[in-house]
């Protein structure tokens, strides 16, 4: 072991040798510092050395297994005290399942907004991803024998169309001819209806003459029909009444009834108790009872003959409006023959030109007919040989880069579904974590915003508050939650990492207090508005804790680790290997001790791996990772130390080119 490697932990930790979380940029940093002064150390110390430079080949193996990418940022360590929670995009609430004071667990159904249209998307994203698939299988397999006899059919149907072109111009020649007969026989026709109705509305003239006699128009038996519609009303209305008074006189008959029962058990009572007074006033009672009794049916009695000439009279006006109805029908009815004869003769007299013109206008038409059957030919001819070029292309072998980029398509569309179902879960807002409701905006009907990002909630505790400047309860907030328990961590993401990061997102958790501890947390909320210092607009991201520890205290620095993607079992290689991106990128493999360039589709790009989609690559071919200058120092105490940078890469993002040892990280 020299000076520099001396200097290197003897083990890295968890997460970053093994683990889910292995983006710790910290460590890093820390790490080429010490290198870096390590060297600058050892170069002052030696009195003489000797310096010579080589290059070597470094490849690294393709392998299967996970890529990750994450985002890292430091934060504070926090007491969780409020959490205000609202809907990620903005739509009409749909339900409102909690109130204020009320006690909610993790997970519990907070509110739903209309999933109408996250439906659809969903929807269209499986129609689509459907679609790709279908495509890429045909591309894979070509044409099916079923398809072969398709185009086969095709070719039929083609040269078909041709004969039937050619049958069409011998057809148009023979209608010209019977177009001459039938135009002729079309004008008799019409002439021949002419005649006809005409007759019919000298018809129809005596009839309306005979159906007079009654009433002279159509306006007197209209106004005999008002006449008789007003006597019937006024018929109905008496009997109405007399209803009416029929009703009153049984309820005074009823009310009777009971005071007569009411006073003779009062009169056996008083002949039981044998009280005089009580008997001669009972007595009394029960006789005047019965004589409004028999006053009450007198009147019932001649209510009901009343009743009785009421529905008599009403029958008579019917039968006389039914009567005035039926002559003012017939009358109408003759009118409106005699107008409906006069309208065909009119259209006959139409006919009759028109055929006439037609006539005129078709020895025009007969000329383009022709012109356009022999066009009809001309293009059947063309389709025939459009359609031998077509199916040849068709059967021609998928190529290469066809391959590809449907496999590319394919991944789009798997990842354009998970996307619509995460946006399709989260129209029903859920508690996060455990709490108590403090407040709930938003009615049912009413339109719930969203936070602008994909994390619908945001925290706020006094510790966060004097942190960022600002209050973080969030304009958009459907719910707020307080009394939460546990801690939390707030930290400020760059604006390209806060668009990766989603609520719920597995995390990791380093103290600078507690270097050798790691606390497993997962993402709350991402704050919709932005903080900017100094032109650095930032998000805060607030965690929580999913353990607690009596060594964590408020206030304590802390640095947090977001996996903000991941593709497992996939092929992958170290970023630094990968030349261009998407479906025009490229890989050095060494094969048989030389560097062969193989074209590649690329997936996920990680902290250390990117994801190989598809292309000629296999699992455990080598692949050319960017040259590497060292540069060997000798000392006179015969110790040999050195340093290693890495050239090329993508974007920095590579760490298998560094410290022997840091690279697969995805695998």
């Amino acid at each position: 072991m020299n000076a520099l490697t001396s200097r290197l932990p003897s083990r890295l930790p968890r997460p970053l040798a093994f683990g889910r979380f292995g983006h710790m940029r910290t460590m890093n940093a820390a790490l080429g510092v010490a290198l870096a002064g390590a060297g600058v150390a050892a170069y002052l110390v030696v009195g003489q050395s000797a310096a010579s430079t080589q290059t070597s080949t470094r490849t690294s193996t393709v392998a299967r297994g996970v890529v990750l990418s994450t985002v890292s940022a430091t934060g504070t360590i926090q007491a969780a005290t409020q959490l205000s929670i609202g809907f990620t995009s903005s739509g009409v609430l749909r339900s409102v399942n909690v109130t204020a004071g009320q006690h909610v667990k993790q997970g519990t159904l907070l509110g739903r907004i209309d999933p109408t249209s996250a439906q659809q998307s969903m929807q269209q994203a499986e129609a689509s991803l459907a679609s790709a698939q279908a495509q890429y299988e045909q591309t894979l397999t070509g044409e099916t024998a079923p398809q072969r006899a398709q185009d086969a059919v095709t070719v039929v149907q083609a040269r078909q169309s041709l004969a039937n072109a050619k049958t069409s111009l011998s057809a148009t020649t023979k209608s010209i001819a019977l177009y001459k007969r039938m135009s002729a026989a079309s004008i008799a026709q019409a002439q021949r209806q002419l005649r006809v109705d005409q007759g019919q509305l000298q018809v129809d003239l005596a009839k309306r003459q005979t159906d007079s006699s009654t009433y002279p128009n159509a306006d007197a038996v209209a106004a005999a029909v008002t006449a008789d519609k007003a006597s019937l009303a006024a018929a109905q209305a008496t009997q109405q009444a007399d209803q009416q008074s029929q009703f009153d006189a049984q309820a005074q008959q009823t009310s009777h009834n009971t005071q007569l029962t009411s006073d003779q058990n009062n009169l056996k009572t008083a002949q039981t108790n044998n009280d005089p007074a009580a008997i001669a006033q009972y007595t009394s009672a029960v006789a005047a009872d019965q004589s409004a009794l028999s006053y009450d049916q007198s009147v019932l009695s001649s209510l009901q003959k009343k009743l009785a000439n009421d529905s008599y009279a009403i029958s008579q006006v019917q039968s006389q409006l039914s009567a005035d109805q039926t002559a003012q029908s017939t009358l109408t009815g003759d009118q409106t023959a005699i107008k409906n004869d006069e309208s065909k003769i009119a259209a006959d007299r139409a006919s009759i030109a028109n055929a006439e013109n037609n006539r005129t206008a078709t020895r025009l038409k007969d000329a383009q007919s022709l012109q356009s059957a022999h066009q009809q030919i001309a293009s059947a001819q063309l389709s025939v040989k459009s359609t031998l070029a077509s199916i040849a292309a068709k059967q021609a072998p998928a190529t290469p880069a066809a391959v590809a980029s449907g496999r590319a398509s394919v991944l789009q569309a798997q990842i354009a579904v998970t996307n619509a179902k995460k946006a399709l879960a989260e129209t029903s807002l859920r508690a996060p974590i455990a709490g108590v409701v403090a407040n709930v905006s938003g009615t049912v009907g009413a339109q719930a915003s969203g936070s602008g990002t994909t994390g619908a909630a945001t925290a706020s505790s006094s510790s966060s508050a004097s942190a960022t400047g600002s209050s973080s309860s969030g304009s958009s907030a459907f719910v707020t939650l307080t009394g939460l328990k546990g801690m939390q961590v707030t930290a400020g993401f760059a604006e390209t990492d806060a668009a990766k990061v989603r609520s719920g997102q597995a995390a990791t958790v380093t103290v600078d207090a507690l270097p050798n501890q790691q606390f497993p947390a997962h993402v709350l909320a991402v704050a919709g508005t932005a903080t900017s210092s100094s032109s650095v607009v930032t998000y805060t991201v607030t965690f929580a804790l999913d353990h607690r520890s009596a060594n964590l205290k408020p206030g304590m620095t802390a640095n947090v680790d977001v996996v903000v993607s991941e593709t497992d079992n996939v092929l992958h290689v170290p970023t630094a290997a990968v030349r261009g991106s998407g479906t025009s990128a490229t890989v050095i493999v060494l094969r048989n001790g030389q560097q062969i360039s193989v074209p590649v589709v690329v997936g996920l790009q990680g902290d250390s791996a990117t994801a190989i989609v598809s292309g000629g690559l296999k699992a455990g071919d080598e692949v050319v990772l960017p040259s590497v200058s060292i540069a060997s120092v000798t000392s006179s105490g015969g110790a040999t130390g050195g340093t290693s940078t890495t050239s090329g890469g993508a974007g920095g993002r590579a760490r298998g080119g560094g410290f022997g040892g840091f690279g697969g990280l995805g695998g």
